[in-house]
């Protein structure tokens, strides 16, 4: 993330705050579907998270944490739409074919690869979707992503290993897949 570019978006660019969000956007998708299986929750759950980081953009202490910054941030908006959706017992169906207008994708992704991975975690608990899609998807470090869940870098190493051992079994892979 360039800090340059969370400085002047922080002295009140929007333009520079929209491309900050642009660049982080597909990040931002993935997260919210790891926790909510609406289409219309993980766009508000976006929306919220939008608006909140433009309000609090001036607390960021340092530009350099923008990115873990606005994930955690993320990552709350999802929960209380998720608590919220619970207690109004609205029950959502996933939904394969959506209508939802995804971010576009950099070439080096395919619709197809990001549905096999929404796939294979589809049967994993929340926090290991999370962990594997931080892990995998936004490139964090199991140090970065123990101080963006605030959890000990030992547990999340558990958490993903554990994880990839239900990918495997769940999927009965054979030899050649690495992850």
């Amino acid at each position: 993330m360039d800090e340059q570019l969370v400085f002047r978006a922080k002295s009140g660019e929007t333009k520079a705050f929209t491309e900050l969000i642009h660049n982080i956007e597909n990040d931002l998708y993935r997260i919210a579907k790891t926790r909510l299986n609406n289409d219309d929750d993980i766009s508000d759950a976006i929306q919220e998270t939008m608006i909140k980081a433009f309000q609090k953009l001036k607390t960021l202490k340092d530009n350099s944490k923008f990115k873990s910054w606005i994930i955690k941030i993320c990552i709350n908006e999802c929960n209380t739409v998720y608590k919220k959706s619970n207690k109004q017992n609205i029950l959502y169906k996933k939904i394969e074919n959506s209508t939802f207008s995804q971010p576009e994708y950099t070439s080096t992704q395919s619709i197809d690869s990001t549905f096999d991975f929404e796939l294979l975690i589809s049967t994993l608990k929340y926090k290991e979707k999370l962990i594997i899609t931080l892990f995998y998807n936004s490139q964090y470090s199991c140090k970065e992503i123990s101080q963006i869940l605030n959890i000990n870098t030992n547990t999340v190493k558990s958490i993903l290993k554990r994880a990839k051992e239900k990918i495997k079994k769940n999927y009965n892979f054979k030899g050649g897949l690495t992850i």
